[in-house]
């Protein structure tokens, strides 16, 4: 029987730990570039959730949208709140947050600070901040009731 010599086993060892990586980071790549995204998170400005601490402490007023950037099932409810944000010219007050930011210390800090009572099964969710304090909150929004939002006193 031949004896294997053990470089062998080790260049075998690093091209499996090779495949796994760049399995892994071509995943990564994918669900950051490729993986289709709402059309609102590419059409507004988003940030994550530190700068969206710096951000409510210097803007007097946003609206705030807090929904899966991935989920494309609320697609025609989207379109309309585009039309709303490009009637009444609220692209510099308008930020949205992709809900995986809001883990549940974050979520804890937001609701205390801001008395929102924000809960991440009611998604998608708008939030009207105004003069340093939440106005309003709309929770499970559809494509019904995206009408009823007064967005026009935003600015």
């Amino acid at each position: 029987m031949r004896k294997i010599p053990k470089k062998n086993y080790l260049i075998l060892v690093i091209m499996l730990l090779g495949v796994v990586i760049i399995t892994f980071s071509c995943r990564d790549f994918y669900n950051n570039n490729l993986k289709s995204t709402s059309v609102l998170y590419k059409y507004v400005r988003h940030m994550s959730k530190d700068d969206l601490k710096e951000y409510l402490f210097e803007s007097p007023s946003l609206i705030i949208y807090v929904a899966d950037k991935y989920e494309l099932k609320y697609e025609k409810m989207e379109e309309k709140l585009k039309k709303k944000i490009v009637g009444n010219d609220l692209y510099n007050n308008f930020i949205y947050i992709d809900y995986k930011e809001f883990n549940d210390e974050f979520l804890d800090y937001f609701n205390s600070k801001y008395h929102a009572g924000l809960d991440l099964n009611s998604l998608p969710t708008i939030i009207i901040y105004e003069d340093g304090n939440i106005s309003n909150i709309y929770n499970n929004l559809d494509e019904d009731n995206i009408n009823a939002i007064n967005l026009e006193g935003v600015k």
